[in-house]
């Protein structure tokens, strides 16, 4: 064996060895670095956004009064309309810095006591009024529908998001179906139950091979007629994932097409009140 020859190749293997532990060493800085850019970004936003909607819901609070007092009716409808986006948009920001609390070790994203038929009123009332919602959707709910524990804006989101879906990608004026009940869930362990929601529409439907791929990002089925980004229904397997829920489509072209979610909860309190379109 030629002992200088392996002498070389030890030399050569650590020099390699120490170039690579610099490129490694540069490589966890520029990840540190952009790990805080990250973080400083999501610190900004959940942090500064909320001065900007808080001083504007303060201003449609004073305008509201001086038009109210003017009688213009008029008027007074679209600031009605800008404080419920508003409103949204601080129930957003929330949502956001809870999330924030879960990325940085906080524990899991807050339940709370939820009147499901309010939530799925308050979607119908925020989707966009060209879409004419109020008119559209049908809420179909059992009695007594209990109270139940849940994160009230990752639900909101999920009900928001598909009832905007199903009203875009059906024909104009045509009904939408949101239909929500509560069961026990039989492969849980204890007092554990399911919301069930399902949002129904009786539109052109989804082709099979577009069902596979319809919760993947930036899919658009008819993009040259229905405006939007393509995230929504990835925005609800997420949310829905989180909620350590499930959620599933079913479509046929021609008749129309259902979304099923399933949320585990347990129960809280009374129950709510029955709301009717």
């Amino acid at each position: 064996m030629d002992i200088r020859t392996a002498e070389d190749k030890t030399a050569v293997l650590e020099a390699l060895l120490h170039e690579a532990r610099i490129e490694a060493n540069l490589l966890r800085q520029r990840l540190e670095f952009y790990r805080r850019v990250i973080a400083s970004t999501r610190l900004v936003m959940g942090h500064e956004f909320k001065k900007p909607t808080t001083a504007i819901s303060g201003y449609l609070e004073l305008a509201h009064e001086d038009v109210e007092k003017a009688g213009l009716k008029a008027a007074l409808s679209f600031i009605e309309k800008a404080r419920s986006e508003c409103a949204l948009l601080n129930e957003l920001n929330a949502f956001y810095l809870d999330l924030l609390k879960v990325d940085g070790g906080a524990g899991e994203p807050a339940a709370e006591s939820v009147d499901m038929l309010e939530i799925i009123v308050d979607a119908i009332e925020q989707t966009p009024e060209r879409l004419r919602a109020k008119e559209r959707v049908r809420i179909v709910v059992a009695d007594r529908f209990p109270r139940v524990r849940l994160n009230r804006y990752a639900v909101k989101l999920i009900a928001l998001n598909l009832l905007e879906n199903a009203l875009k990608y059906s024909p104009e004026g045509s009904a939408v179906r949101i239909e929500a009940e509560a069961s026990m869930d039989k492969r849980g362990a204890g007092d554990r139950e399911l919301l069930k929601l399902r949002v129904i529409d009786y539109g052109a439907g989804i082709a099979p091979d577009d069902v596979k791929r319809i919760f993947m990002p930036f899919v658009r089925l008819d993009a040259s007629r229905i405006e939007g980004s393509g995230l929504g229904l990835t925005l609800v397997r997420s949310l829905v994932d989180m909620c350590e829920g499930e959620v599933s489509i079913r479509s046929e072209p021609g008749k129309g097409t259902t979304v099923f979610v399933t949320l585990p909860f347990t129960r809280s309190g009374a129950a709510a009140g029955v709301i009717r379109p």
